[in-house]
């Protein structure tokens, strides 16, 4: 039934309920009284563009069904408790709308390349090539030539920023786009080199660019890859003989440093960094998505500033302040640093106090060899031993201080010492940091062994979360459940902490049981001590 304007907060959520059942009349009801809405807040973004009537109303129809899909996204995801429904639901249709404007009407002026040489060559040059700036070709009078060093490195350009590895460039666009780059920037309407030239000056780049043979083997030794490079197209037409018709040699891409997927990682690490400030984080990633082409998307990244801030992503040092963060990333450089030059450091090991500042505990200097730096449960330690000690040392980085390298009495670094037991396990290059990590649970201090457990089969995820793939299944049976349920349970073998598996197995009470007689007798003393302790 169609609904008037005065419609309540109440007769939304109601609606909402019965559209998410699949209800079609409610559909109709939420369309009927949102649609004008939507529309209001498509016209409300274009009456401030400076562009043509029909060009706003072509863009109107597809703000609106940016703006509609993200009222459908608004009703489901929906829940009542979280208040006014047209408030929560302008939040996602101003969402989409503004990723439309971004891509249809984005700083560089183009979406697809024939649409946009179109466009720049019948009214004016803009965006890419003019700093935003709208440049009438009129305004581009004839200013003389260009040396063939600055024809190489403008083509280049355009390439890096024209091209990759989803999108090529003709030569006859490569030359279109040559002859608007000259105009935005230099304001020069001569016109462009003769054929032979500008396809000369092409052929001496892939040259010098790219491998003289492709092999298979030299895929990634390519900068800049076109139409047959696989098959040296460029080599025949360089040998052919005289009188003979060679293929052209066209559609150019340049081979950016990191591809789409690689930016998006990199991007990703970059914003969920603890080490980071807010201001490092946007300098980096504008640093990644400049090696890339104008096409480049990434949901990390706007186009302006890093998406991602302190007040959406938390971790364990998110509270930190810069002073304290600093000082952290700069012993983690220290101790890399260490490890990569095979030298001692030496440190004094800290706690914390009521006053939260942390203090050493002793005014001893450890001395360590560092191996391997490592994360367990958002905490860095470094790992190495000590001199003429047999066995394997890990410290917390943060309760690290004066970290420093260990040096003779000229003054250059000590080597580490290398482990006097057979197998040099630590310093081997199959040694396993995550193995080690399962067999000192807590990273406990105590020597690990084997213990056996019991667990559903359906609870493994427990065991993943603090062993990785270090266990092994050795037995099943089927047996009844508190509720009367028949259920799998497995017997499982795993190498930890005796000590810490004790605490482990009381946080995780009411999913593992431990069946070794010894640690069982440790989970029954601490319970005994825990009961006194709470009676």
């Amino acid at each position: 039934m169609p609904l008037d304007n005065d419609m309540t907060n109440e007769d939304v959520k109601t609606l909402i309920l019965k559209a998410k059942f699949g209800d079609n009349a409610a559909w109709e009801s939420l369309y009927y009284h949102f649609e004008k809405y939507v529309h209001s807040r498509a016209w409300n973004r274009l009456k401030k563009l400076d562009m043509s009537p029909d060009r706003k109303k072509d863009l109107e129809e597809e703000l609106y069904q940016a703006g509609w899909q993200g009222f459908l996204s608004a009703v489901r995801s929906y829940d009542p408790k979280q208040g006014e429904f047209l408030t929560y639901a302008t939040y996602f249709i101003d969402g989409e709308m503004a990723k439309e404007m971004k891509f249809v009407t984005n700083p560089h002026g183009f979406t697809e390349m024939p649409d946009f040489l179109e466009r720049l060559e019948t009214q004016t040059v803009k965006g890419i090539f003019a700093d935003g700036k709208t440049i009438s070709v009129e305004e581009s009078p004839d200013r003389g030539k260009y040396s063939a060093e600055r024809r190489t490195l403008q083509i280049l350009e355009i390439l890096r920023l024209l091209t990759d590895e989803t999108h090529s460039l003709s030569k006859d666009e490569l030359g279109r786009c040559l002859r608007l780059y000259r105009m935005a920037k230099y304001k020069n309407g001569t016109p462009l080199e003769a054929p032979n030239t500008f396809t000369s000056t092409l052929e001496e780049i892939l040259a010098e660019m790219n491998p003289l043979e492709h092999t298979g083997d030299n895929e990634r030794d390519y900068r800049i890859r076109y139409e047959g490079y696989q098959e040296n197209r460029l080599k025949e037409k360089r040998n052919k003989e005289k009188g003979k018709k060679s293929a052209d040699i066209t559609d150019f891409s340049y081979v950016h440093t990191f591809s789409f997927a690689e930016l998006d990682n990199l991007i990703q690490m970059v914003c969920f960094s603890n080490l980071l400030s807010n201001e490092e984080k946007q300098c980096l990633v504008d640093k990644l998505v400049s090696t890339s082409s104008l096409y480049y998307r990434t949901p990390f990244y706007d186009g302006d500033r890093v998406k991602f801030s302190p007040q959406t992503i938390h971790g364990r040092f998110s509270t930190r302040v810069m002073e304290d963060r600093k000082p952290f990333a700069e012993k983690i450089n220290r101790i890399q640093q260490a490890i990569k030059n095979l030298c001692q450091i030496r440190f004094r090991f800290n706690c914390y106090t009521s006053e939260h500042t942390m203090v050493p505990k002793t005014e001893y200097q450890h001395v360590l060899s560092p191996y391997h730096l490592v994360v367990y449960h958002d905490n860095y330690y470094c790992i190495g031993m000590k001199k003429d000690d047999r066995r394997i040392w890990h410290y917390r980085v943060d309760l690290m201080s004066e970290v420093e390298f260990v040096t003779n009495d000229e003054g250059k670094p000590v080597p580490i010492n290398v482990c006097g037991f057979e197998g040099l396990p630590i310093s081997n290059a199959c040694w396993d940091p995550e193995k080690y990590m399962a067999e000192h649970l807590y990273m406990a201090y105590d020597e690990p062994r084997e213990i056996q457990l019991k667990l559903r089969s359906d609870d493994y995820t427990i065991l993943h979360d603090w062993f990785g793939n270090h266990y092994e299944k050795t037995d099943e049976s089927i047996e009844t459940d508190e509720n009367g349920y028949r259920v799998q349970y497995d017997t499982v073998k795993v190498r930890t902490s005796p000590s810490m598996i004790v605490h482990w197995a009381m946080q995780y009470a009411g999913a593992v049981e431990i069946l070794d007689e010894e640690i069982r007798k440790r989970i029954w003393d601490e319970i005994a001590k825990l009961k006194k302790k709470y009676e």
